[in-house]
């Protein structure tokens, strides 16, 4: 009889959180192809230079480091919504890199010649969101967690329900809410620059 792959996930959180250490070693191989599809399902819809397993390997170690060595996920749907939120941090952090560069940053300085021969990849639609996510965090957080776990963890409505802790029905209009009040605030910012 084989064992359900999301209890035995939760099992080995329950075995870190006692302080088995060699939970921690058997973790990653039990969660990586969810990691890697949620990495490849948010990469596919940018234009990004990051590969799914980089993005996945980047929020391993931020993971690993946030957690030091104490884990404290406290079901799968929890550690399936921290990943979330680190890949989502690895990803801003990586289009902000990208935009510092691509505005001058450390770079060499090339001539207009030069310039005009060079395609630039738009990455402030991440940073964008991200910005407004932390808006829309200092308005109610849960709306905000809701978001990125939608739009950053892939988990569907009863997944963030219960990473969340709530009902189905709230994380609905929390949802609804969110995505509406995105649009508008995304409305203006486009209005803003014409």
């Amino acid at each position: 009889m084989s064992v359900d792959p999301r209890a035995e996930v939760t099992l080995c959180l329950e075995r870190l959180r006692a302080g088995d250490a060699r939970a921690g070693e058997e973790l990653l191989p039990l969660v990586y192809e969810e990691l890697r599809g949620m990495a490849a399902r948010l990469l596919q819809e940018r234009a990004h230079t990051l590969q799914a397993t980089a993005l996945v390997h980047e929020a391993w170690l931020k993971l690993a480091r946030r957690e030091g060595g104490e884990a404290s996920w406290e079901s799968r749907a929890h550690f399936v919504a921290v990943a979330s939120k680190a890949m989502r941090h690895v990803l801003v952090n990586h289009a902000r890199d990208r935009r510092a560069k691509k505005r001058g940053g450390d770079a060499a300085k090339l001539t207009l010649d030069e310039c005009l021969g060079l395609v630039e990849q738009d990455t402030g639609d991440l940073v964008a969101l991200d910005d407004l996510l932390s808006r829309l965090a200092e308005l109610d957080e849960r709306q905000a967690r809701v978001v990125e776990l939608r739009v950053f963890g892939g988990l569907g409505i009863e997944e963030v329900a219960l990473a969340l802790g709530v009902g189905q029905t709230t994380v609905k209009a929390d949802w609804r809410f969110a995505r509406s009040w995105l649009r508008r605030e995304l409305g203006r910012g486009e209005d803003e620059e014409r």
